[in-house]
């Protein structure tokens, strides 16, 4: 996937509009994770040190898109902590008709994108009136590049020159190895609540790498489909159909030991998985159903992780996950995964920074991943081609 590139342009007196994804988590008006403000901080720093004249925009929740300023989803508490990260002062800019004259190797930040009218819409009007706000257009939001926006996508069409940012090309780059290496020693983990939101990416993967192994809700709704008891586990009875096909795939692993408990608040017993009872649920898959498999994580080429195991947030069921966890990083192959679940699955069994990377995206990480095209990143292909 090719496009053009920061060091592709000049940006010495240039105004430069910059999308950026600082999406961030906001608790007591703090910004309460910054991971992805200082993902973002490489690019922001080339454009100033490079003089160029920058315009930072984003959004921040889901505001109502009535064109009115909403206080709830101002990016007032993200302008505080980028200033505490750059360590220089940023005005926020609230009319878009009244943008200030910006200094050269300084920047400003316009108000939460999404309160404009025909954003979400990908209105051409508003693209092009976003578009002619600078001579550069730069898209480094991986994390939105799923979706057809103005800021996003539309902006890229009406936009003289339009290049990624150095985050968006690190995704692409990273993201791209999952499937580019030996597919027979590639290995794809993917657990979470429904096999219904993610059963395009797992018949993707089945095809694109060599093992999968399923854990979570998806894994209980496999369980069902076989026959197996699951007593009052979290299934979905209206995907048992489409989970048998997917159980028949020969390079599709469900794990045969469990950990169930009569409720979440008590102790968890290991069972195999034709021991479940009717008053029990399952909360997690046991940490020996991992160890049986070592050879395939030993002999893995690239490594992709996606959700927990199982109710990961109890200690009593986030054995699993842990260890699922610790065998990823443990293994030669590339590592990538993405969701915020599984970052913070990765953060409670102390392996986030051992992971090879870490996508800051998530709808955008598997949309990408299962092959689909992504809105944003077409539309910078079609300005390199133009």
């Amino acid at each position: 996937m090719k496009f053009l590139g920061l060091n592709d342009f000049q940006f010495k007196d240039q105004r430069v509009l910059l999308r950026l994804d600082l999406n961030a988590p906001i608790n007591g008006g703090l910004v309460s994770n910054d991971e992805r403000l200082v993902r973002s901080l490489p690019t922001i720093n080339h454009i100033l040190n490079n003089e160029g004249r920058l315009i930072v925009i984003s959004h921040l929740g889901r505001p109502k898109e009535n064109g009115e300023f909403q206080p709830n989803f101002s990016l007032y508490p993200v302008v505080k902590r980028l200033e505490e990260l750059l360590n220089r002062s940023i005005n926020l800019i609230a009319d878009l008709n009244n943008i200030p004259s910006i200094e050269r190797g300084d920047l400003i930040v316009l108000e939460n994108v999404r309160f404009l009218e025909g954003e979400q819409s990908n209105d051409p009007g508003l693209s092009k009136k976003l578009a002619n706000i600078a001579d550069i257009f730069v898209m480094d939001a991986f994390a939105t590049s799923h979706r057809a926006h103005s800021s996003t996508t539309g902006v890229i069409e009406f936009s003289e020159k339009a290049c990624a940012g150095f985050l968006l090309e690190e995704e692409i780059n990273a993201l791209s190895k999952l499937t580019l290496k030996n597919k027979s020693s590639s290995l794809a983990i993917l657990g979470g609540a429904k096999i219904s939101t993610k059963l395009d990416l797992i018949n993707s993967l089945c095809d694109k790498m060599g093992t999968v192994i399923l854990g979570g809700g998806i894994a209980n709704t496999c369980l069902l489909a076989q026959g197996f008891p699951v007593g009052s586990s979290l299934v979905e009875e209206s995907m048992v159909k489409e989970a048998l096909e997917l159980s028949k795939k020969s390079n599709v692993i469900i794990p045969r030991m469990l950990v169930t408990a009569r409720n979440q608040e008590k102790k968890g017993s290991l069972k195999y998985i034709d021991q479940v009872e009717e008053d029990e649920s399952i909360f997690d898959i046991a940490p020996e159903s991992f160890k049986e498999h070592q050879d395939l994580f030993d002999a893995a080429s690239t490594i992709l992780w996606n959700g927990p195991m199982g109710l990961f947030e109890e200690s009593a069921f986030s054995k699993g996950t842990i260890q699922v966890a610790k065998m990823i990083v443990s293994s030669k192959g590339f590592s990538v995964a993405g969701g915020g679940d599984t970052i913070s699955a990765a953060s409670k069994a102390g392996v986030l920074e051992k992971l090879d990377y870490v996508s800051t995206a998530g709808g955008a990480f598997l949309e990408f991943v299962e092959g689909k095209k992504l809105p944003s990143l077409e539309a910078l292909q079609l300005k390199l081609k133009n």
